[in-house]
């Protein structure tokens, strides 16, 4: 690899990624609301944490993310601390993502939750490839958008018709309560879409175990000398 592709990675693991996730941490907790259009940032709840660990575990389990590239003694101290810098960046993206996907209160977040949870517990065991992880994950979080801020947010609407007045009542009827779902302004679908987006671009972006470089040894003489990882040693 030459010095201008090695000047590329750093400079993405450096600054574009951590970039990247510390924008989807603070868009994932942005609420406008659906009347005064008033801006709030709701904190990651615990569960998000909870969740936001699972999902970085599954990130490294896949091969999403190869934290023996960030961490590690054959990095220098400044390494070290950007790459504990970025995986800190990406647990709290991670448990913002699933902040912006779920419901804030009710029966619906108690099963949002137990949803993402289940998930991602079986994703931990099946260890399916990057690949099909990547895909996978695409397919939950953008349908958890349209669930989300395109179905629950019709229904719930304060001007809906009469005849969606009917189907939530009928809803939480067959739920023995209340649902406890609370519509959001347009701008708060907009940020959830991009964040998801940022997100996903965010992972495309991680070292994963298909990134040649494993450690980077420093000289005087020589500069920076890339040394190659097997890809069958695993």
């Amino acid at each position: 690899m030459t010095r201008t592709a090695w000047s590329r990675f750093v400079l993405r693991e450096s600054v574009l990624v951590p970039l990247l996730l510390l924008g989807v941490a603070a868009g994932g907790g942005f609420r406008s609301g659906v009347t005064d259009g008033a801006w709030r940032f709701l904190p990651p709840a615990p569960m998000s944490l909870v969740l936001g660990l699972l999902l970085v575990g599954v990130l490294v389990r896949t091969g999403v993310l190869a934290p023996w590239t960030l961490l590690g003694p054959h990095r220098s101290g400044l390494g070290n601390a950007n790459g504990a810098m970025l995986m800190v960046t990406l647990l709290l993206a991670s448990a913002q993502v699933f902040t912006a996907l779920s419901p804030e209160s009710g029966l619906l977040q108690v099963l949002a939750s137990v949803f993402f949870l289940l998930l991602l517990i079986n994703t931990l065991a099946a260890q399916p490839t990057r690949a099909r992880a990547m895909q996978s994950l695409g397919v939950v979080l953008l349908s958890s958008f349209v669930l989300k801020y395109v179905v629950l947010d019709a229904l719930y609407a304060p001007e809906g018709s009469f005849a969606r007045k009917v189907v939530t009542t009928l809803l939480e009827g067959v739920s023995l309560g209340a649902l406890g779902y609370t519509s959001h302004g347009t701008a708060t679908a907009y940020v959830a879409f991009t964040v998801v987006l940022a997100y996903l671009f965010a992972l495309v972006l991680l070292p994963g175990d298909d990134t040649p470089i494993t450690t980077t040894n420093l000289t005087t003489a020589s500069g920076a000398r890339l040394v190659r990882r097997d890809p069958d040693d695993r």
